[in-house]
């Protein structure tokens, strides 16, 4: 799609910011600034982290650090909302995580949907010699638990607001949904390339090549369910954090998890499939306008005087 004649459904209102200096850096290239700064910010926590897993960090890594952590892929979309946009593309960006009516049938796609992928690949795995499906015993202190993990993720866990909040609407002012999610699906795969080296990550498990195919995948299904919620970062946020709580609580064997990762990664391929097949490459039966989309002011700028 072509971004001079996109019609912007998110874009920074009218903002005067320095042509020099790296905010006059950032607001050229803001793409290549997200990436960097994320992957820059969230690494310089993360390898740490990774060596004190692996013992070798002469000190206990603090769990300040893993909040911080968590938060550093935010920092970098504020700091790139503020250099392009100002204060008002900084709010819009975080009024994207309000937007809730949608339709409680995405609620549920969410919910079970994410369920499914996961449960398949751990039901599926003995046939790849796997033990299936272990059901952890019910309690209140169970319970509890992943109420306090699922709200910590949802606080912590703020790489959405990057991939979908700032990157996705951006770059399908540019190219087609599919070609945005494949290059958001690459480096979110690569985002967690430091914890391939840390004994007993899923990442570990499934391989760089799986995992990256299996982000990109992903990145697929979730821009196809961005595009249709109306850009909503809370539906998002929910398919992210309940992905994550349903691999916690129904953990596949340390023997598996080779297994079910590449059986989890190979599902998402196929769902992917499925939505490109209905939706095609615009992952969305809506009209190209009609599409969430961050043009920038001299781009604006330049089609006005066109």
């Amino acid at each position: 799609m072509s971004s001079l004649t996109a019609t912007p459904a998110l874009g920074p209102r009218p903002f005067d910011a320095p042509a020099g200096g790296p905010l006059g850096l950032i607001r050229r290239h803001p793409i290549a600034a997200l990436l960097v700064l994320t992957l820059g910010l969230t690494w310089l926590l993360e390898i740490p982290r990774v060596l004190d897993a692996r013992g070798e960090l002469p000190f206990a890594f603090p769990f300040w650090g893993v909040i911080l952590m968590g938060w550093m892929p935010g920092l970098a979309a504020v700091i790139v909302a503020a250099a392009t946009g100002g204060r008002p593309a900084v709010k819009t960006l975080f009024a994207r995580v309000l937007i809730w009516r949608v339709g409680w049938p995405w609620y549920l796609l969410v919910i079970g949907g994410t369920a499914a992928i996961w449960l398949s690949a751990v039901v599926v795995n003995p046939l790849f010699g796997g033990s299936g499906l272990q059901l952890p015993e019910f309690s209140l202190d169970l319970l509890i638990g992943l109420v306090i993990n699922f709200v910590l993720l949802f606080l912590v866990n703020s790489e959405e607001l990057v991939w979908r909040g700032s990157l996705l609407p951006r770059l399908q002012a540019r190219w087609s949904a599919l070609g945005a999610s494949v290059f958001i699906g690459l480096f979110e795969g690569l985002f967690h390339l430091p914890l391939f080296f840390q004994p007993g990550s899923d990442q570990a498990a499934a391989g760089l090549p799986v995992f990256v195919i299996g982000s990109i995948a992903a990145a697929i299904v979730v821009s196809w369910l961005f595009n249709n919620t109306l850009g909503s970062l809370l539906l998002i946020q929910l398919f992210h954090i309940f992905a994550n709580t349903w691999i916690t609580l129904f953990a596949a064997a340390p023997a598996d998890n080779v297994a079910t990762q590449w059986l989890f990664n190979g599902i998402l391929v196929v769902m992917a499939a499925l939505v490109l097949a209905a939706c095609g490459t615009r992952l969305s039966r809506k009209s190209p306008s009609e599409l969430p989309v961050i043009v920038q002011p001299e781009v604006l700028a330049a089609a006005a005087s066109a």
